[in-house]
């Protein structure tokens, strides 16, 4: 039977590589979710009349030479739900608001054209729901 000391030892040392264990988890985990899912707001544009707002947002960090998925967010001003995922192929590099140019057509309907590096222009049409 182990003496008293030594159980002791073996349980500091179980509870040492535990935490050692959790905090190594802990920064993974958070480091695969900065990589692939956190989201973060690229630009903001208001109608012209500031009732309806258009937002992108880049989701996760560019891998390699593929750029990160961006989302484009329409709605009412303060009330942003739905949106659209594109992606827009620009040689691994950040997107910035110069790779969005906006039109708004109407109040309620916009046209958005994506640029890229690597890519033609593409234009996408929204018409956001009253």
């Amino acid at each position: 039977m182990p003496d008293r000391k030594e159980q002791k030892r073996t349980y500091r040392a179980l509870v040492i590589v535990l935490c050692i264990l959790s905090i190594s988890i802990a920064f993974l985990c958070y480091g695969y979710y900065q990589i692939f899912y956190a989201e973060e707001i690229i630009l903001t544009q208001n109608s012209p009349n500031k009732i309806n707002q258009i937002e992108i947002r880049v989701r996760g960090q560019n891998a390699f030479f593929s750029n990160a998925p961006i989302r484009i967010h329409y709605g009412k001003v303060g009330h942003i739900r739905p949106y659209i995922e594109e992606r827009i192929i620009n040689d691994g590099k950040n997107l910035h608001a110069e790779n969005f140019e906006f039109n708004w057509v109407t109040e309620d309907r916009v046209s958005i054209t994506l640029k890229g590096e690597e890519q033609e222009d593409k234009k996408l049409e929204i018409t956001i729901p009253n």
